[in-house]
């Protein structure tokens, strides 16, 4: 009886657990889906004011998306950012890819020297140096370039090689003696072996790879100016106190077209990316 009792009020609490932790997840969701849910209302309303009298538009329109792309520069920025996402996604995956594999694998003079160096350097923000940055790309003439830009965000992709290296320090040495046996050099083990082996942290690193550039400011802000933007640089502008009552509505019209690709690449790769940073946290 003692027992049954004990059974049920194990039961009950269980439940009374799962409620709050349900009801708070579902109060924490609708705390960041409503702004969310309200800009995007936004960028179909007729009214282009920044301050209404109403928290939803009263009248709805696709206008706004037309605009953004017959009377502004938006197109050119998205290109821009595009150009700079795309090949910072190839480039940096490849760099990062290949540094955590040769750290994973190979035994050589200074290596956990090196990784203690990067490990270092990780915690410092990345705003600390831009000052150091614009000056040092003023002298190359690398401002107002949008690959001044993309020779930053490439320039330290191997120094973050830390979840990458851990994925492969999940792999057995096993494969490794076996590589080494059948006499494969190291460039085709790598390719015909470990490629289909380490599929998800290549996404994972890809898709970081991919956002960084994508809703970077700070960066483009400093370094780019009005020949040449990205879509972040080019939206925040439009936030002024000059500009902001005329293009509040093309700004949440733009800002949820530059959501959507994330969005996107996010949930149809959610898999792989859990993947990717599960097993790599393991040893990384």
């Amino acid at each position: 009886m003692a027992k049954t009792k004990k059974e049920a009020s194990m039961k009950r609490n269980r439940i009374i657990d799962t409620i709050w932790s349900n009801g708070l997840l579902i109060i924490l969701a609708l705390v960041w889906i409503i702004p969310i849910v309200w800009v995007i209302l936004a960028s179909f309303s007729t009214q282009t004011e920044f301050m209404t009298d109403s928290v939803f538009p009263k009248e709805y329109t696709i206008d706004n998306y037309v605009r953004l792309f017959t009377e502004t520069d938006y197109p050119i920025w998205i290109g821009n950012t595009a150009l700079i996402a795309v090949t910072n996604t190839v480039l940096t995956t490849l760099f990062t890819v290949l540094t955590a594999y040769a750290l994973s694998r190979f035994r050589f003079k200074m290596r956990k020297l090196f990784m203690n160096i990067t490990l270092i350097l990780g915690m410092f923000p990345g705003f600390m140096s831009m000052v150091a940055v614009y000056f040092i790309f003023n002298m190359m003439g690398l401002i107002d370039s949008i690959w001044g830009l993309l020779v930053y965000y490439v320039a330290g992709a191997g120094l973050g090689f830390f979840v990458c290296k851990g994925y492969f320090d999940t792999i057995p040495k096993d494969i490794d003696e076996a590589i080494h046996m059948d006499g494969a050099p190291h460039i085709v083990a790598f390719i015909r072996v470990y490629l289909p082996l380490i599929m998800p942290i290549i996404i994972y690193t890809a898709l970081l790879a991919f956002m960084a550039p994508w809703a970077d400011y700070i960066l483009a802000g400093i370094l780019l100016s009005d020949t040449n933007r990205t879509v972040a640089v080019g939206l925040y502008e439009w936030m002024d106190e000059y500009h902001i009552n005329s293009y509040f509505t093309l700004f949440a019209a733009g800002s949820t077209l530059v959501a959507i690709p994330i969005t996107a690449l996010y949930i149809s790769l959610q898999r792989f990316f859990v993947e990717g940073i599960s097993a790599g946290a393991v040893k990384g």
